[in-house]
């Protein structure tokens, strides 16, 4: 039901309000009752204040009283107030939907929006401000708004380094999504003939570059007038005779800054938005700074592992060697990290350009090579020994071969390692690291876990090609399945990275369930797995010297053989000394 029909006393106490308050103030003139197509109640009346008779309607919700009525100008779309919700819009009064009451009447409402123009124009030609009593978001100022400029803190920095009076070349790099222009300057060229860059991923995975008219403006002078171009023009060229042929113009007075557009069709300057520098507030803990120094390999590229990097890029890790063959595809698009942009790229290239996306300091390396394929012997290797560079191996190919291949390289550099895999069918998945001379080598911890699972009688499911898949050999997964999983990777890779000591994770194998299914009874359900402490080190045969000299001679008349065939007096520099 309708509130004035249901509520007849209400309706009646609302009128009476009304009329009482029409009958004791000089400045409010009662019009009509009406509805409105909505079928709401409506009261319309003039509001005589200093600057001018003001037409406003009152509308009652049809759920009133549990929500206030609004005060909003009738047939005039001009913004009366700094406290108005844009042009036409509804006035922001005292009261609102956060201290709203039921007692309070629309005749209150009134009254409220009365005190609010008459204390913004208390006479024809003098303006004040009326305090709000809630403040704005940027985000609410900035509806409808199409052009912004957006300062970064780092800009902000800048700005403030630049002499008065000056004009120093400048460009902006612009991102266009639809319905808003979003520009960021990109470069200045400073006073002494420096060029300073903000640290932003290549223009044009953003938008376009672009000059800009950047001015340090006098703290005592005012912002030059927008009457019209020309006026404008004339303002900032004081400064610099030929102005830089650029549409927009960024002037920062002190620590503000206001963007102006040039429209020379029409002899326009119109302000535009700016979208200031916000303060600095840690988002990561101190932990977190080493990750910077970091670099991580990240052995396929696909759902799992493109998830992977891009979470740990976000944390802050500094260098990655991005590894995958395979390219990115529309069915990959059910649950990869990348988007339509980059079909039919190389998902390693792509990847690398999601990293610089949201961390532009991070370094990349991408090899397009697939561990365990048709792939030449020395490309393999120096791919194992940059492998052996990074300060972790991450296996996100849920393959057999490629796992071995990383044995090797964990083997020969020493360096800690994390692997795991989402279960087919979105039961789950499994997270493993092994840390050099803190658990078994990952061979033998892979078989630990086989056998875990075996002993409970369920053989651990595994897709039968790559996870990231191909058409004869999908994994059933869905993309809320893959982030999980991807997610307590990224995890265990940070505490290894940073590292902690002791270790947040008390296991170093877990299998994480996310449905009912294999081993588990539920969701959530976690299992850890022992796979043993390390291996002592056998111990070492005792050498016999004659059979080491033996030995080594055979390996010196190879090289003498090498030097007769190639005629080098030191072919590859490596001939052993007896």
């Amino acid at each position: 039901m309708i509130w004035y029909i249901e509520d007849y006393k209400r309706h009646r106490r609302e009128r009476e309000s009304l009329e009482l308050l029409a009958s004791s103030e000089n400045w409010l003139i009662p019009l009509r009752w009406r509805l409105d197509e909505a079928a709401r109640l409506v009261w319309d009346a003039d509001l005589i204040t200093p600057a001018g008779n003001r037409p406003v309607t009152l509308r009652y919700p049809n759920h009133f009283p549990h929500s206030p009525p609004l005060v909003l100008p009738r047939g005039d779309v001009t913004r009366w107030s700094q406290h108005q919700y844009g042009p036409g819009g509804e006035l922001c009064l005292e009261f609102g939907a956060d201290n709203w009451h039921p007692d309070i009447t629309g005749a209150d409402m009134i009254s409220s929006a009365f005190r609010l123009l008459q204390g913004e124009r208390p006479a024809p030609d003098v303006s004040a401000e009326v305090a709000s009593r809630h403040q704005t978001t940027t985000g609410q100022d900035l509806r409808g708004r199409f052009s912004r400029f957006l300062i970064t803190r780092a800009v902000a920095d800048e700005l403030a380094k630049i002499p008065e009076g000056t004009m120093p070349a400048a460009t902006t790099i612009g991102m266009y999504r639809g319905d808003t222009l979003v520009q960021v300057i990109a470069s200045i060229t400073l006073p002494d003939g420096n060029v300073w860059k903000d640290e932003l991923p290549d223009a044009p995975l953003l938008g376009f570059e672009r000059p800009v008219v950047l001015v340090r403006w006098p703290e005592d002078e005012s912002f030059p007038a927008t009457s019209s171009l020309k006026d404008f023009g004339g303002a900032i060229a004081g400064f610099k005779p030929v102005l830089p042929e650029a549409n927009y113009v960024l002037i920062v007075k002190k620590t503000c800054a206001r963007a102006y557009f040039m429209n020379c069709d029409d002899d326009t300057v119109l302000e535009v938005s700016t979208i200031p520098a916000l303060p600095f507030t840690p988002r990561l803990d101190q932990d977190h700074s080493v990750l910077a120094a970091r670099k991580v390999a990240v052995v396929g590229c696909g759902s799992l592992g493109s998830k992977i990097a891009v979470s740990l890029a976000r944390s802050g890790v500094g260098g990655f060697l991005l590894v995958d063959d395979d390219l990115f595809m529309p069915d990959n698009l059910v649950r990869h990290d990348l988007d339509w942009r980059e079909i039919g790229t190389h998902k390693a290239e792509s990847v690398a350009n999601r990293i610089q996306l949201v961390n532009p300091a991070a370094t990349r390396e991408v090899r397009k090579h697939r561990l365990g394929g048709q792939e030449s012997s020395g490309g393999i290797e120096s791919l194992i020994e940059s492998l052996g560079a990074c300060d972790l191996i991450i296996d996100a190919t849920a393959e057999a071969p490629v796992f071995n291949y990383l044995c090797a390289a964990v083997a020969a550099s020493e360096k800690p390692m994390v692997w795991g895999e989402v279960f087919g069918g979105g039961i789950g998945g499994l997270v493993a690291r092994h840390r050099p001379a803190k658990e078994p080598s990952p061979a033998s911890m892979r078989r630990a876990i086989d056998n875990w699972c075996a002993d409970r009688g369920n053989t651990l499911q595994r897709p039968a090609n790559r996870y990231g898949g191909e058409p004869h050999a999908q994994a059933i997964a869905d993309d809320a399945d893959v982030t999980v999983i991807a997610g307590h990777i990224a995890r265990m890779a940070i505490d290894l990275l940073i590292p902690r000591d002791p270790s947040i994770f008390p296991h170093s194998v877990y299998v994480v369930g996310l449905s009912e299914g294999w081993i588990f009874g539920q969701p959530f359900e976690t299992h850890p797995i022992d796979v043993g402490a390390t291996a002592s080190a056998e111990p070492e045969e005792t050498e016999d010297p004659d059979e080491a000299q033996a030995e080594l001679a055979l390996i010196v008349q190879l090289f003498k053989k090498l030097k007769d065939a190639t005629g080098s007096d030191n072919p590859g520099g490596q001939t052993p000394s007896a």
